[in-house]
C-alpha cells in the first residue's frame, strides 16, 4: 500500500520526503511525598513535505492513516512555503548499531509507584526534613521515512529517565537538590537510589549558609551547571546560524578555539546516551563526529537545507517531531575527561565555589559567547569539602574566553546531563556578584 500511494505521489509532485512515528509510554510522578501522577499514553502520526514548483509544503496529521489528506494539503501549501534548494535525503543504510531495550515498554505501573516509595525512604533516611520528588517515564517508538529519492528507512527507540529531589519550601528560602538521567535502556534500581540518597546528602550540606562576597574565585563547575557554559557552543555550531551567518564562526573551521584540553563529540551511537540513533530526522545515516578537538573547531550541525546553504557536506543533525519540519541539533554531547579526580578538584578550589545549578541563563546572549544568571545552587569550599550554600550570587563569563584561557583542570569522572555526558571542569578568574 506504501509503495502504491509513494508512486502516485510522485505523479502529483516533483518530490517528496513522509515522515511517519508512533509509540507508547508510562510515566510515575511524586510531588511533596505524594503520588500525583499516572499517565500512559500511545501517539502517532505522519508528515509530509511535497515539492511543487520548486517550492516545498508540509503538511501533517496525528493520525497516520490520513495519508491522502495530508498529501494533499502538504501540495496545496507548496507555493507558499520556501524554495527547494536542496535534495531529499537518497537510498543509503547505516552500518552501525545502537541498543534497544523492549523493557522500556513493558514498565508496570506497581513497579514504578513502588519505586518512588522507596525513593521517598531514601531521602527521608537522610534528610527527614526534605519533601520527596520524583519521577520515572519509560517508552518505546518507531519511525520510517520514505524519500522520492529512493530511502526508506526505518528505527526502533527505547527509552527511560528518572529525576529524584530532597527539597524544602520556606518564607524567603526555596531550596531543591536534584539527580536525573535519560537513557536508551532502563536504569537499575539501585542506581536511581543511590542518586536519591546523594541529592539528600547535598540537601543536607545546603541547609547550611555559607556567606560569600562578591569578588573574582576558582570555580568548580558540575556537569549540570557545566551544560548551561557549554550552551554558546551548542548555539554557534547550529546551521541556521552558520546559514544566516549569525554565528562568529562561519568562517572559523580549522582554528583553534579553546584550550587543548577541550574536546567535544557528537556520537550518536553512545551506548548509554538517550539522543542519537542510526537515521537523523531526514533519514540521513548518522556519524560520530568530532565538533572539537583538542581545541580546534571541526564541524556543524546541518540538516539537508543548511548543508546546501553553506557549502558543506551533510552531517545527519536533523531532528523533528511529527508536527514539526527538521531542525539542526546535536544527538548525544560527550566532552572528554580530564585526569584529574573530584576530589583532587575540590581540593584545588579552596576558598572558591562549586556550582552544581543555574538559573536564568536561557536570557544570555549565547551568540556572543555570554552566559550570565543566578546561581540557584552553589556551595562555598573550605578544606576540599563543600561547607554549605551560597545564597543571591550571580555569574555573568564568556564561555569563549573561559574555556580557551581559564581552565585549571578537568575530570575523569564524567555524568550524564539529559544528552550530554560531562565532566566537572575547574576554572579561575570567575567573577562573582553577591548581595
Amino acid at each position: 500500500m506504501v509503495k502504491k500511494f509513494t508512486e502516485n505521489l510522485n505523479s502529483l509532485c516533483d518530490a517528496f520526503e513522509m515522515f511517519k512515528a508512533s509509540g507508547r509510554s508510562l510515566s510515575v510522578a511524586y510531588e511533596n511525598d505524594r503520588l500525583t501522577e499516572i499517565r500512559q499514553g500511545e501517539s502517532s502520526g505522519m508528515s509530509i513535505r511535497a515539492v511543487k514548483g520548486g517550492k516545498i509544503g508540509f503538511s501533517y496529521s496525528s493520525k497516520p492513516d490520513e495519508v491522502d489528506a495530508v498529501a494533499g494539503a502538504a501540495i496545496r501549501m507548496a507555493p507558499y512555503g520556501k524554495p527547494y534548494n536542496f535534495s531529499f535525503a537518497p537510498r543509503q543504510k547505516s552500518e552501525h548499531t545502537r541498543p534497544y531495550d523492549a523493557r522500556c515498554g513493558e514498565l508496570s505501573v506497581e513497579k514504578l509507584v513502588g519505586l518512588g516509595l522507596a525513593v521517598k525512604d531514601a531521602i527521608k533516611s537522610i534528610a527527614p526534613e526534605a519533601m520527596a520528588e520524583c519521577s520515572f517515564s519509560g517508552g518505546v517508538s518507531q519511525s520510517r521515512i520514505e524519500t522520492s529519492a529512493g530511502q526508506d528507512c526505518s528505527e526502533q527507540e527505547s527509552s527511560f529517565g528518572y529525576f529524584v529531589a530532597a527539597k524544602i519550601t520556606e518564607e524567603g528560602n526555596f531550596l531543591s537538590t536534584y539527580r536525573y538521567r535519560s537513557s536508551n535502556g532502563q536504569v537499575g534500581e539501585d542506581e536511581i537510589l543511590e542518586e536519591a540518597r546523594e541529592a539528600a546528602r547535598d540537601f543536607v550540606v545546603a541547609r547550611k549558609h555559607a556567606p560569600v562576597k562578591a569578588g573574582r574565585y576558582r570555580v568548580l563547575f558540575s556537569p549540570g551547571a557545566l551544560s548551561d557554559i557549554l550552551m554558546p557552543i551548542a548555539v554557534s555550531i547550529n546551521g541556521l546560524n552558520i546559514e544566516k551567518k549569525t554565528s562568529r564562526w562561519v568562517n572559523s573551521l580549522g582554528e583553534r578555539l579553546f584550550d587543548e584540553r577541550v574536546t567535544l563529540l557528537d556520537d550518536p551511537f553512545h551506548e548509554d546516551g538517550p539522543g542519537g540513533g542510526l537515521y537523523d530526522g531526514e533519514g540521513v545515516c548518522t556519524q560520530r563526529r568530532a565538533i572539537i578537538e583538542k581545541g580546534v573547531l571541526k564541524g556543524f550541525c546541518h540538516t539537508l537545507s543548511t548543508a546546501k546553504a553553506c557549502g558543506h557536506e551533510p552531517t545527519g543533525n536533523a531532528r523533528r517531531a511529527v508536527s514539526s519540519v527538521p531542525q539542526p541539533g546535536l544527538h548525544n554531547l560527550v566532552m572528554a575527561g580530564g585526569s584529574a579526580t573530584r576530589e583532587q578538584l575540590l581540593a584545588q578550589a579552596e576558598g572558591g565555589l562549586y556550582i552544581d545549578q543555574m538559573l536564568g541563563t536561557f536570557t544570555s546572549n549565547f551568540l556572543a559567547g555570554q552566559v550570565s544568571g543566578n546561581i540557584s545552587l552553589g556551595y562555598a569550599v573550605q578544606g576540599g569539602q563543600r561547607i554549605g550554600r551560597v545564597k543571591n550570587c550571580a555569574l555573568n563569563v564568556n564561555t569563549f574566553d573561559l574555556l580557551k584561557s581559564h581552565i585549571v583542570a578537568i575530570s575523569g569522572e564524567r555524568e550524564w546531563v539529559g544528552g550530554q555526558y560531562l565532566p566537572w571542569v575547574l576554572v579561575e578568574d570567575v567573577a562573582i556578584s553577591a548581595r
